[in-house]
């Protein structure tokens, strides 16, 4: 695919004209402003790459078009696309049937040219186009075309469409309709999963070639509609913890609790609660409980505040949890996580921008109100730093 600016990465290419100053400003949003609550089971690379339906909602995608590629030119660094198919238009459009694009796309069989998905914007009168995702199959296009007519406010319909096209021959296709999920809500993906097909989902999770990054979502759906020997197959795959699923561990733990709630949440606990354990396993642990808690906040909460307390008792992810219950509002632990303030063990600057940040989202409680005070007599540029982070928040 492409998207700006202009340099090369494979399939990839940028325009500054559109990018430039909105672009750097979308970057700057993205990391100070929080997002809509995804998937906690996905990498922050997955939530944050832009699906189709995403790109289309942007005012720059004034164009969207599907070209082949023809007459690269090394020497300029340029390509023709001829335009194939129109699926969102614009005057400034007109007849035209040739596109050129800057970057070089090499075209090994000029009777069956690469095929692209390709979004523009105008620039000064001038069509720009900014993103182009190839496109392997003639049928792709039609996923498309629905795509565009998905109505956004029925996630649930369109999560259950999207999972038609995971498995999609075309990887770009495959590739988007696993981003849907990624940016889905917790309460969304699990809303959705006891409705899927619990066969496809065994056949993913157990195929060498399905994607690492996908292999956790893939188990917590399964967990959601499988079975007693679906429960016995994840609990495996947790006691193997292998190269390949252990970066999965919280989508397999989260999966078995679905299936085996006492066992499963047993085994979450003990984990939190064991320093011996390797930390991947341990963080993935913790994951678990940020998806429970946005799932199902209400039947887990138990649960997930025994795991809370379990982090914060072990010691050495409890600036994690402590970070959870304030994003999350969870205030019945206030004065005795207060009361960790400078003890041994939590004394590092980390921990201590963590307490006070805590404290400083409790103003209700005049114990968190007189612990910030305390803590500006004696470190007032920390309390300032602090409260200077959280206005980024708002």
């Amino acid at each position: 695919m492409w998207k700006r600016p202009s340099f090369w990465v494979p399939f990839v290419f940028f325009s500054w004209s559109t990018w430039g100053l909105g672009g750097l400003l979308f970057l700057h949003l993205v990391a100070l402003v929080p997002q809509a609550p995804a998937c906690s089971l996905c990498g922050a690379a997955l939530r944050q790459a832009p699906t189709f339906r995403q790109e289309a909602a942007l005012e720059t995608a004034r164009i969207i078009l599907v070209g082949t590629a023809e007459n690269p030119q090394l020497t300029t660094r340029t390509t023709d696309l001829r335009i194939v198919e129109v699926l969102r238009s614009d005057p400034i459009l007109k007849d035209k049937k040739v596109l050129s694009v800057k970057q070089y796309l090499p075209v090994s069989d000029p009777k069956n040219p690469p095929r692209f998905l390709v979004f523009c914007d105008i620039y000064k009168g001038e069509l720009d186009p900014f993103r182009g995702v190839p496109l392997q199959r003639a049928d792709s296009v039609e996923y498309v075309r629905q795509v565009l007519k998905l109505d956004p406010k029925d996630q649930t319909g369109n999560l259950l469409f999207f999972f038609r096209y995971l498995d999609n021959p075309d990887p770009e296709i495959a590739r988007d309709a696993f981003l849907e999920f990624a940016k889905a809500t917790d309460q969304e993906i699990a809303r959705v999963a006891r409705r899927l097909d619990p066969a496809k989902l065994r056949t993913w999770l157990k195929a060498p070639e399905t994607p690492v990054e996908r292999l956790s979502v893939y188990a917590l759906l399964l967990g959601a509609c499988g079975n007693d020997d679906d429960a016995r197959f994840l609990k495996s795959m947790l006691d193997e913890a292998s190269e390949r699923t252990a970066n999965a561990y919280d989508g397999f733990l989260a999966g078995y609790i679905h299936l085996r709630p006492r066992e499963g949440w047993e085994l979450t606990h003990s984990l939190l609660r064991d320093g011996r354990k390797p930390m991947l396993i341990r963080l993935a642990a913790a994951r678990t409980l940020s998806y429970f808690h946005g799932a199902q906040p209400k039947e887990s909460a138990g649960e997930v505040q025994k795991g809370l307390d379990a982090m914060i008792a072990q010691g050495e992810l409890a600036d994690i949890a402590i970070e959870d219950m304030r994003r999350w509002g969870i205030r019945n632990r206030t004065r005795d996580i207060l009361g960790l303030y400078g003890k041994k063990g939590f004394d590092a600057p980390l921990m201590k921008r963590t307490l006070v940040r805590y404290a400083l989202c409790c103003k209700d409680d005049p114990a968190a109100r007189a612990f910030i005070e305390e803590r500006r007599r004696e470190d007032a540029d920390l309390v300032k730093g602090v409260e200077e982070e959280l206005q980024f928040e708002k």
